[in-house]
């Protein structure tokens, strides 16, 4: 209770709703990118709104994904609606029109004046034909990093490095997390993989991802440039894992524990670059994240030994 998570504890014994929880840690993240950026220089400032619009894109799917559910898939979308943002992140969306749209045509010109229109056009045939948002969600995504990259360039020169690397490691764990959903639920053969992995990454090259596709053992994929960069890391490429979908798992907790080790690196050197500020913000979500975990945990009753082993 005497945290700065204390209303939480209130909007979820006020309505009992564990959605409507995550919602207000949601809009508190948000508020904290807000609260720093207005501190900031131009060009760090654009840097930060890139950084927002990931909230914006996530928000817009979630909309879209109401709609599909509605008209496509015939299904309800009805309690959907009370867990997105309505107020303007980035640009002046009207959400309540996405999410009651008739066609895509619709949410194109409800998204016009904005970077999504333009996907949303260029997909949305894709999305009725294939049944599934899974083409315009990856682009959505694409566009994120594209956007953010092109931020990062604008930077000076000690400030680029910084954020191309921190970047390039947010990056590794996207398409890690990517390559997991491919093999659990779609399947997809490499040349379809590689062509939606986002381009970018600091230690997963295409070359490394289209081998841990479909290594048996990622370990000797790993060792590399784990021994090389991150040799308190080296432990953990000895772990067993019997399956593809846990020798993925195992690549991402190294991914994690490397983006750990880079922040770690940033708070230690030089104070004054955009680093600090980034490295801030990468420590906030997975504090946030350990947050939702915890308060996803204790809905289900899990008892706390194995939450503590989750977090």
């Amino acid at each position: 209770r005497d945290t700065p998570f204390a209303g939480l504890e209130e909007t979820y014994s006020a309505t009992g709703d564990l959605k409507q929880a995550e919602l207000e840690l949601l809009k508190s993240e948000i508020e904290l990118y807000r609260n720093i950026r207005q501190y900031l220089h131009p060009n760090s400032m654009e840097l930060v709104d890139a950084l927002l619009s990931q909230f914006e894109i996530d928000n817009l799917k979630n909309a879209i994904r109401i709609y599909f559910d509605r008209k496509i898939r015939n299904r309800s979308g009805d309690t959907g609606i009370h867990y997105i943002l309505y107020d303007r992140i980035i640009h002046d969306i009207p959400v309540d029109i996405i999410v009651n749209a008739e066609d895509f045509d619709e949410i194109a010109g409800a998204c016009e004046g904005t970077p999504y229109g333009q996907i949303i056009r260029k997909y949305s045939h894709t999305v009725e034909s294939e049944g599934s948002l899974f083409r315009m969600e990856i682009a959505f995504d694409h566009f994120y990093y594209q956007n953010l990259l092109a931020s990062i360039d604008k930077q000076d020169r000690r400030d680029r490095t910084i954020a191309l690397r921190l970047a390039g490691v947010e990056i590794d764990l996207q398409n890690i997390n990517w390559i997991i959903r491919f093999k659990d639920f779609y399947d997809l053969p490499l040349e379809a993989v590689l062509a939606a992995i986002v381009p970018g990454g600091f230690n997963l090259d295409r070359a490394i991802m289209a081998e841990l596709y479909g290594a048996q053992n990622v370990t000797s994929v790993l060792q590399g440039f784990v021994k090389s960069k991150y040799p308190g890391l080296s432990a953990l490429l000895s772990s067993h894992t019997s399956d593809s979908t846990s020798r993925l798992l195992l690549i991402r907790r190294i991914l994690e524990e490397i983006m750990k080790h880079e922040v770690q690196r940033i708070l230690a050197g030089y104070p004054f670059t955009i680093g600090i500020i980034l490295s801030y913000f990468v420590l906030k979500r997975n504090e946030l994240k350990k947050i939702r975990t915890i308060l996803n945990a204790k809905y289900y009753r899990i008892e706390q030994e194995r939450i503590e082993s989750m977090i």
